[in-house]
């Protein structure tokens, strides 16, 4: 039995790398238009520093 005959030849490997790359960019780009279009997103709220430890700088002060 000749082995070469098994495998698919080199430019039908690399048509099909190239049309799975083109379909991956496609649904990406797909997913990334539907985000954008969708009307779900709220402005992020900026939280309030006047209490808990949100406003404490993780750097301790030097004490003169």
């Amino acid at each position: 039995m000749d082995n070469k005959d098994d495998e698919p030849k080199l430019w039908v490997t690399v048509l099909l790398l190239i049309l799975g790359a083109v379909v991956l960019v496609g649904l990406v780009g797909l997913a990334l238009w539907y985000a954008e279009r969708s009307d779900t997103t709220e402005p992020i709220a900026v939280p309030d520093k006047s209490w808990g430890i949100v406003g404490d700088s993780p750097i301790h002060k030097r004490k003169l």
